[in-house]
Order: C-alpha cells, then sequence, then structure tokens
C-alpha cells in the first residue's frame, strides 16, 4: 500500500467519525425526559401539554383547570394547590358540571350536562313515601331537614324506587342514566342554581326542576332556576325537569 493511499484511507475514516459525532451531537433530545406527555422540541425543549409546565413539564399550571381535570388529577388535589372551589364549579369532570366539593374528604357532586336532561312527574301521587322523611312548609331551614340536605338525594331517590313503582318518574329517569345517578335533594338542587345557573354553566331552562326532597304524600319540592330561585311545593302528578347527579 502506498503512502498515499494509505493516508486517504485515514483521512476518510477519521471523516467518517467525525461525521457520526458530528450526527450524535445534533440530537439534543436524545439525553432529554420530558413528562406528562411533553414532547422534546427538537431544540432540547420540552413542548409541554396544557395543563403542565416546567423544563420537563414535572408542574401543574393551575391556570388551566379543566386541562388538569381532563388528565385525571382529583378537585382535592387542584384545591390543596390553592385552587378555589368556586373556580372548579362549572367544569367538566366524572361526566357532569361540578358544582359542590367537600373540602375535607375532596368527594363532591356533578350535575349530568343539558343534553341528559329529562322531563318526568315526581310519581305516586297521593302515597307518601316509606323511609323518606317529610319536609314542610314553612319551616326555617328546609336545607337542614332530613331529606332536604345536602347527601340526601341518593337516599332519598332509593327510597322512592324502592316504594314507587311507576316508570318513567323523575327519580327512575335519574337512575336510567346509571347505577350512580340519582335525584337530588333541594339542597342539592339549589347548590346547583347558585353554583352553576347563576353563573352561566349547565344550560338550565327557566322552568322548575323536580328535587327528590317530599313535602307530603301529595306534593315534592321544586327548585325554580328563574325569580331568583324560590323553592315551592309542587304535585306529584306535575311534569317538570329533572337534572340527574351523581358523587364523586
Amino acid at each position: 500500500m502506498s503512502r498515499t493511499t494509505y493516508f486517504l484511507q485515514l483521512y476518510f475514516l477519521f471523516a467518517i467519525l467525525f461525521s457520526l459525532a458530528a450526527c450524535k451531537e445534533a440530537d439534543p433530545c436524545e439525553t432529554i425526559i420530558c413528562l406528562n406527555d411533553g414532547i422534546c422540541d427538537g431544540s432540547g425543549n420540552c413542548d409541554c401539554p396544557l395543563g403542565y409546565m416546567g423544563d420537563d413539564c414535572s408542574q401543574m399550571d393551575f391556570t388551566e383547570i379543566q386541562a388538569l381535570l381532563d388528565n385525571g388529577i382529583p378537585p382535592k388535589v387542584l384545591y390543596e394547590n390553592g385552587v378555589s372551589p368556586e373556580d372548579m364549579y362549572g367544569k367538566t369532570y366524572a361526566e357532569g358540571l361540578i358544582f359542590y366539593l367537600d373540602i375535607t374528604d375532596g368527594t363532591g357532586m356533578v350535575a349530568a350536562p343539558a343534553s341528559r336532561e329529562v322531563v318526568g312527574n315526581w310519581g305516586c301521587y297521593g302515597l307518601d313515601i316509606a323511609g323518606l322523611s317529610n319536609v314542610y312548609f314553612p319551616t326555617a331551614d328546609i336545607d337542614g331537614e332530613v331529606g332536604g340536605r345536602i347527601g340526601d338525594g341518593i337516599s332519598n331517590t332509593d327510597s322512592i324506587l324502592a316504594n314507587c313503582f311507576i316508570g318513567d318518574i323523575a327519580a327512575d329517569l335519574c337512575r336510567d342514566q346509571g347505577a350512580d345517578w340519582y335525584l337530588p335533594s333541594v339542597a342539592e338542587l339549589n347548590l346547583m342554581y347558585v353554583h352553576l345557573d347563576q353563573n352561566g354553566y349547565g344550560d338550565f331552562k327557566d322552568v322548575r326542576y323536580w328535587s327528590s326532597t317530599e313535602f307530603d304524600g301529595g306534593t315534592a319540592w321544586v327548585q325554580k332556576f328563574y325569580d331568583n330561585g324560590g323553592r315551592q311545593g309542587n304535585g306529584k302528578s306535575n311534569y317538570n325537569f329533572v337534572r340527574p347527579v351523581r358523587n364523586f
């Protein structure tokens, strides 16, 4: 082998090695790890999805509440990081719109979207439902009476369905949405009016909505979503709007 050939081969070898090294150095994303489905943008920086920020997308962006809820972050975690319940009301979570959050244990309630709203009568006119506490009018604290309180809606619904065997009544229409959907108590319904409707969420109509709170054998409580949201008794055979709710 001539000296010229030797140096040419050596030159080409170094050229190849240099090219390989240059190619390797040209990929700034090779050692970059982007969390939470972030993607390295080719210049060594993470392009973070909505709801996350930081060099590696590891930090939650609490200005993007809906995106974080969509990514499975529970409302309690958001609250513990400074997001107020009021900022979560009307956001979509667990197939509905958040209208209540217990900041102690993180449980809460959502109302079904308007597309799942139904119309029906309360059912079993003249029958005082067994196991369902009557909340009479006038009363000093409708929302504080057993059967009308926050948390009573699901047990009210169970009692109605266990004793009223007429199809397509308000409680039945709620349960048709799924095993954990129910007709809200009068206090729960009022929270939907205050936290959702009064803030422009939920596409509620200017009508009466049924609660699961019974007045007596012939009457149950409705919430007006007009005229400042007053509550009143309404004959069980009347047809009113129904918005199912569920717990999370």
